[in-house]
């Protein structure tokens, strides 16, 4: 038998040559290395199996996920943890059938996440045995987690959370808060008091408009080629392609005041924010990967592989898929964003550029410039329902506020058709205005009562009424518009918790 040193020692050779397999093999394009993710041993994954069968879904961070939606947060083993010959549980607390906290005999310890007020956070029960507090104030988090939002610790486990940044509450506060009963409620629709930011990758330019006006307020230099943008913790994302970044913007500032550098010639092209996971997709279009990141930290998780040509990015509503549109390999795919791992990809057609996605999460409608199509993507079956044919080139899609009609912008006819949801019937074809030529992407107002329509070929944005179908005075950025979104800025927030 090898001595602890040396077995020690055994382990450490074991563990440099398989990180120099993996990096020999990243290398040369053989894998995809996943930066930090923790990995469970594969007996405590059997034992997990066999004795917390409600666990469904292994979490990339190491945590568990219940069929009913319950999280357990993962702590790794003391420093210098013996594993004991007794059974696999040495704790199952209240019990092993309902578990709150469940220690294995190797160490590992998993704890459910529950609600207290408006805060998530872990309890340790007074009635829980002493060797088993002892145990967990001595065991980590791992360096990974991926904090629940609305998460804090109480300081009765200060001790657990290791390098893992996260608000740290007294116990007292936090039982004050469930006392009280606080009841969260639902965000309100922000008005039109946010800016809207228009993407020019042919002159490397963002547009900032007035959110209610829609006049120009400013411009931006980026000196790449903005691409895709998106929103999370008040800041604008915005993936630079050329100089594999994603650049932050301030719309409350007005100003950029940071960058996440990514890898050389990735070249990003759409980026999507997880709010729920605290998490930034980048779709890295030259090494066909969907980059995961932290928020706001920037830390790089994984990298998974997709098909060839990944382009612009959605979360569904519901936070459980990731879509991808592949544009040279004419695909849709979904990726699973609690373990990031690809579910299906859907044939599309030759070039699908943009899509929209249902409020209940049950559809994605995916234009296929190349077919002169878009697909109804019915997301449960994972399986496209129907085609619609368009016009010539079909890019931006949009639905409206009480998702019975669906706009599509046709990009060689300027004109933008409008379907019955429902019934799939084309209703009106809506000739764009002549100094808004060839469309990209149509992005609907909090209002719902508007509809902006970015121009790839013009310097002008169009702005369409939803009621009556005609377009309002354009406005002039002074170059040529890609994606346009609507975001809100700190007083629009302000106005939106002021109303509640």
């Amino acid at each position: 038998m090898l001595s602890d040193r040396k077995m020690a020692r055994h382990k450490d050779k074991i563990r440099s040559a398989a990180i120099g397999a993996m990096m020999l093999l990243s290398a040369f394009g053989l894998c995809s290395p996943s930066a930090h993710a923790t990995r469970l041993p594969a007996e405590l994954k059997a034992q997990i199996g066999t004795h917390m069968p409600q666990v469904k879904l292994f979490r990339l961070d190491g945590s568990l996920q219940t069929g009913a939606g319950d999280l357990f947060l993962p702590l790794l083993p003391p420093a210098g943890f013996k594993p004991t010959k007794q059974s696999v549980v040495d704790t199952a607390f209240p019990s092993e059938e309902k578990p709150d906290i469940i220690i294995f005999s190797n160490g590992w310890t998993f704890m459910r996440v529950i609600k207290e007020g408006t805060h998530r956070t872990l309890r340790l029960p007074k009635t829980l045995p002493e060797a088993a507090i002892k145990h967990i104030v001595s065991s980590k988090f791992p360096m990974d987690l991926l904090v629940p939002d609305s998460f804090v610790l109480p300081l009765s486990l200060k001790s657990v959370r290791g390098d893992v940044s996260m608000s740290i509450v007294d116990d007292l506060s936090i039982a004050k808060q469930a006392t009280a009963a606080v009841e969260v409620a639902q965000a309100p629709v922000l008005s039109g008091d946010g800016v809207v930011i228009a993407t020019s990758p042919s002159c490397g330019k963002l547009a900032l408009l007035d959110g209610k006006t829609f006049k120009k307020i400013d411009e931006f230099p980026t000196e790449g080629t903005p691409c895709g943008i998106t929103y999370f913790g008040g800041l604008v994302y915005v993936a630079d392609q050329t100089k594999n970044r994603i650049l932050q913007f301030d719309p409350t500032k007005r100003a950029f005041i940071g960058q996440i550098d990514l890898p050389t010639k990735c070249a990003p092209k759409g980026v999507a924010a997880f709010g729920q996971g605290k998490l930034l997709y980048v779709s890295e279009s030259s090494t066909n990967h969907v980059a995961v990141l932290e928020l706001p930290s920037g830390r790089l998780i994984l990298r998974t592989k997709v098909p060839a040509g990944p382009g612009r990015l959605a979360v569904t509503p519901s936070g459980s898929h990731l879509l991808v549109l592949n544009s040279t390999a004419g695909i849709l795919t979904m990726l699973n964003t609690a373990n990031q791992r690809m579910v299906a990809t859907i044939q599309i057609g030759p070039a699908p550029g943009f899509m929209t996605i249902s409020k209940d999460s049950q559809f994605a409608y995916v234009a296929s410039k190349g077919s002169n199509t878009v697909c109804v993507v019915d997301l449960t079956k994972k399986a496209v329902v129907q085609k619609l044919p368009t016009g010539t080139a079909p890019t931006g899609v949009a639905l409206n506020s009480d998702q019975t009609k669906l706009f599509v912008a046709n990009a060689k006819d300027n004109t933008i058709w409008v379907f019955d949801a429902k019934t799939y019937e084309k209703l009106e074809e809506v000739k764009l205005p002549i100094d808004v030529d060839f469309p990209g992407e149509i992005a609907l107002m909090p209002d719902g009562e508007r509809l902006l329509v970015s121009s790839e070929a013009t310097d002008t944005v169009g702005v369409l009424n939803t009621t009556t179908l005609k377009f309002d005075e354009q406005q002039i950025l002074g170059f040529t518009s890609d994606e346009i979104r609507w975001f809100p800025t700190a007083a629009a927030a302000a106005s939106a918790k002021a109303n509640q």
